[in-house]
């Protein structure tokens, strides 16, 4: 039997949103490739390794960054996956609400990609943001997470 190495062997991975969903396959997926998985998002994650995480708050990405890099030491792979959508129209959303989901779903991300990319370029290491398909379109009731979404694409 041979022991090949895995493509993700000896590197660290951070996921935002990881507990579930897409980001839960991807976690999921580079563990399988040999990738040690944090996961980041509200609450604990049962299966892998995780750090509590409220991306409404502009001071979190950095201070998840930092618990990697103190845990392992270096950071390969960063997922943005996190976010939130809102059912309301326009004319139904607060400001405080538009404000949210632009910090969640945009800023959060953008955040994210500043604290990590020290790290990222001693690794050489890649950064992959997930966006749907709301992102390139417009949905009447999704107005911020369209809004919100094609901004990520962009970024």
């Amino acid at each position: 039997m041979t022991n090949q190495m895995k493509r993700f062997e000896n590197k660290v991975a951070l996921v935002t949103g990881g507990r579930s969903g897409i980001g839960r396959a991807i976690a999921r997926r580079l563990r399988d490739e040999g990738a040690t998985v944090i996961t980041a998002q509200r609450g604990e994650d049962e299966d892998f390794e995780s750090i509590a995480a409220d991306f409404s708050n502009p001071y979190t990405p950095e201070q998840i960054v930092k618990e990697v890099i103190v845990r392992h030491g270096q950071l390969d792979v960063l997922v943005n996956n996190a976010g939130m959508m809102q059912e309301a129209r326009i004319e139904e959303m607060t400001l405080e609400d538009w404000q949210r989901n632009l910090n969640v779903n945009l800023t959060g991300p953008f955040l994210m990609i500043r604290a990590a990319l020290p790290y990222l370029r001693k690794t050489r290491g890649s950064i992959v943001n997930t966006g749907p398909i709301e992102g390139l379109a417009a949905n009447p009731g999704h107005a911020a997470y369209c809004a919100t979404k094609a901004g990520l694409h962009g970024l």
